[in-house]
């Protein structure tokens, strides 16, 4: 299991790999529409439905086909979100992956397997914050939390930073995980929060 999590919350997000499969449908957002928070979601944003789920992300960030998937992205990803506008250090992401995990494990613990296992992974990991999160209402709500952390893939490489929301539901665990520069622009940043706290089940 730690090795799956591995690949999927932390190679797969450093590596800037965009991409998407399944049944989607990308539509801008619309006045009505709430983050899980009950936040407006901005008119800059659009969309993003799954057969299962939904996320809202900036419209102009790119979102690629999975034929456009190279051999070293993981099977279990399900859609990658990059920013539009590059740098050339390491352009922001946001990616949403999903594997099977043993019935009964709580969100709260997978996610905190998802954390033990970045810590060993990740040079210098820092943890800096660590929210609690609900997905949903009444007895379909899940509780879970967001992490922010640091940490760095190689010694030589540059330090990013993520924000983490781990679900774990019918038997499946989804991580969702978004990586950026620590002096990113605000508005960026801002854009993640937005995305993590927009994903809903259908």
């Amino acid at each position: 299991m730690k090795k799956v999590i591995t690949i999927l919350a932390i190679t797969s997000t450093i590596m800037i790999l965009p991409g998407c499969f399944g049944i989607t449908n990308d539509t801008p957002a619309t006045d009505s529409q709430t983050t899980q928070t009950g936040t407006p979601v901005p008119q800059n944003f659009s969309i993003y439905q799954a057969s299962d789920f939904s996320i809202a992300h900036p419209s102009a960030w790119e979102i690629l086909k999975k034929e456009d998937f190279t051999s070293n992205v993981p099977t279990s990803t399900i859609a990658i979100f990059r920013n539009n506008i590059k740098n050339d250090i390491f352009t922001s992401n946001l990616n949403i992956s999903q594997s099977a995990i043993n019935e009964g494990v709580t969100s709260s613990d997978f996610g905190l397997q998802t954390l033990t296992t970045e810590k060993y992974n990740l040079v210098g990991f820092t943890e800096i914050k660590r929210e609690n999160y609900t997905i949903g209402e009444g007895e379909k709500a899940i509780q879970s939390f967001i992490t922010t952390f640091q940490g760095r893939k190689t010694i030589t490489e540059n330090l990013i930073e993520f924000k983490q929301l781990c679900i774990a539901r019918n038997g499946y665990g989804i991580i969702i995980t978004a990586a950026y520069l620590p002096n990113e622009d605000q508005t960026v940043t801002a854009n993640i929060e937005t995305m993590i706290k927009s994903f809903k089940f259908n």
